[in-house]
């Protein structure tokens, strides 16, 4: 399989989240390790971005989301590839959080424990629950729905960025990269999903 395949299967398990600027980025060649060329983030942005990629993808017995490169990768999407309207939402997601953590626990998102983290990144699910996007009017052409809010957001970069790594792609899911034939594989036999 390759790369834009994987893309595309990505997408699919993403259930269509995958928004198609970002796998538009992944297909120009971005890897997640090139260079950030407008550097916008400051210290706690990034280091929150950090915080909650380990939060959705933690280490396990298989690599985690910041084994991966992923903060990296979400840190290049948002500065070199978003749109100033998906920037300005990533921005404000992240300032949200630290808002919920001072006015519930006193203390901003870095400073405070993981279970209030949780509490605020699950406040963040909840607020997007009601989100409806946009219809598409134009059948035939698909547009990008720049409005989505935060948690679809870090989610969406979290999940792309892990699964387009090595990390994900070769030691999350189990990996052969010339298959030659297709086998009837039972899931409780193996225990992970199949890359190509």
């Amino acid at each position: 399989m390759n790369r834009r395949d994987l893309l595309k299967n990505t997408a699919i398990l993403m259930g269509g989240i995958a928004s198609s600027s970002v796998v538009q980025a992944m297909l120009s060649g971005v890897d997640g390790r090139v260079k950030i060329e407008k550097i916008i983030f400051s210290w706690d942005q990034k280091k929150m971005t950090q915080v909650l990629a380990d939060m959705i993808i933690p280490r396990t017995d298989t690599p985690g989301a910041i084994d991966a490169g992923v903060p990296h990768f979400i840190e290049l999407m948002v500065s070199d590839w978003y749109t100033e309207t998906e920037r300005a939402i990533y921005f404000e997601g992240v300032l949200a959080l630290d808002t919920y953590c001072e006015k519930n626990f006193a203390n901003n998102f870095l400073d405070s424990s993981a279970q209030q983290r949780i509490a605020a990144l699950e406040q963040a699910e909840q607020d997007t629950a009601s989100y409806k996007p946009p219809a598409n009017k134009n059948i035939a052409v698909e547009t990008e729905d720049e409005s989505k809010p935060f948690f679809l957001k870090i989610k969406e970069l979290t999940v792309l960025g892990y699964y387009t790594s090595k990390e994900g792609a070769q030691k999350e899911l189990r990996y052969d990269p010339m298959p030659m034939r297709y086998d009837d594989i039972d899931f409780s036999e193996v225990g992970r999903q199949w890359s190509s």
